[in-house]
């Protein structure tokens, strides 16, 4: 059984936090709604099998703990490209390279969540890999590769890994009509082998599902903060359109399950939507791995505050030998 005890050394300013607050406040959300609307619910809950678990746990009591016989979960949330033909016809290579890293902990025990985004530009060696930048990692050897080499980076082992389904996440946006956004600035960036293109302009605007998608993955001329930044106002921009749609939550939740693919069971997920609804926002870190600058493009670790970032947020309880231990 996993336990952490952490002493936790400084606060993680309110505004790193917010990415995963979203997270939470879209999981109570669902459960609102599922609670206010009466008779309506029983038509929801033989349509959505994640409903109707999540409705049997909330009248049982049952805890997370149970659901998945652990005090916590420590998982790795990947967003990948695709690796096309040339013009974008066909994907050429299931397995392609994530350009988006977050591992995050959810302790049921001490009711927090913790969450480390690792740079895809971060360099990394395994034993027999070259020395080359961690996004790679999932085009040569899938998920399980991905999760060695974010292990070997943060010294905490991970349990699960998503591989976010962007086609998922792009009909989900659709099914809500959209969301309304600011965008920061003029967005162009076009991936022809990655089927990729976006095109914003600066200013409030209604995207829809492809454009959407668009918004969370652009990382050119901006840095993963600034990404995060957006990413936490589209999550707040589509929980207020999944309010305000809530005669499509069978379909939303649904469609929400297809965007984090097959890793947990509805009954797992109902458990977790359960959970974050009564993690406070005091209870809830987020930031990125500290790196400082290497070779090209490439950025390295800057292993000396490792160990001081994973007891910020929540993801080891103490230091051995260098090396941080979350047992």
């Amino acid at each position: 059984m996993k336990n952490s005890h952490t002493t936790v050394i400084r606060r993680t300013p309110p505004r790193s936090r917010r990415w995963l607050s979203a997270l939470s406040w879209f999981a109570y959300a669902i459960v609102c709604a599922v609670a206010l609307v009466g008779g309506t619910a029983a038509g929801w809950l033989k349509s959505s099998p994640v409903l109707s678990a999540m409705s049997a746990q909330f009248l049982t009591n049952k805890n997370a703990s149970d659901v998945f016989d652990d005090d916590a979960l420590t998982v790795l949330v990947l967003g990948c490209d695709e690796d096309r033909s040339r013009g974008g016809a066909k994907v050429v290579r299931e397995n392609a390279r994530s350009d988006m890293m977050l591992v995050t902990k959810i302790d049921f025990a001490n009711k927090r969540v913790g969450g480390i985004s690792i740079p895809r530009d971060l360099e990394v060696g395994l034993p027999g890999y070259r020395s080359q930048k961690i996004n790679a990692y999932h085009s040569i050897g899938g998920k399980d590769l991905a999760k060695r080499a974010a292990e070997s980076v943060l010294g905490v082992p991970i349990d699960r890994v998503i591989v976010l389904n962007y086609k998922a996440f792009q009909e989900l946006v659709d099914v809500v009509g959209g969301v309304e956004v600011y965008v920061p600035k003029n967005m162009k960036y076009t991936d022809r082998p990655g089927d990729l293109y976006i095109d914003l302009k600066k200013g409030r605007q209604w995207l829809d599902g492809y454009q959407a998608m668009g918004f969370v993955r652009f990382r050119h001329s901006d840095s993963d903060f600034k990404r995060m930044e957006r990413q936490r106002d589209f999550l707040f921009a589509l929980k207020d359109r999944v309010m305000k749609n809530s005669s499509l939550l069978p379909t939303i939740v649904n469609k929400g399950s297809e965007v984090i693919g097959d890793e947990f069971s509805p009954d797992e997920l109902a458990s977790l939507a359960l959970f974050l609804r009564g993690v406070s926002n005091d209870n809830i870190r987020m930031s990125s791995l500290p790196v400082v600058e290497g070779r090209g493009t490439n950025l390295n670790l800057d292993a000396g505050k490792l160990s001081e970032v994973l007891l910020e947020n929540f993801l080891s309880g103490y230091a051995v030998e260098g090396r941080v231990s979350q047992r």
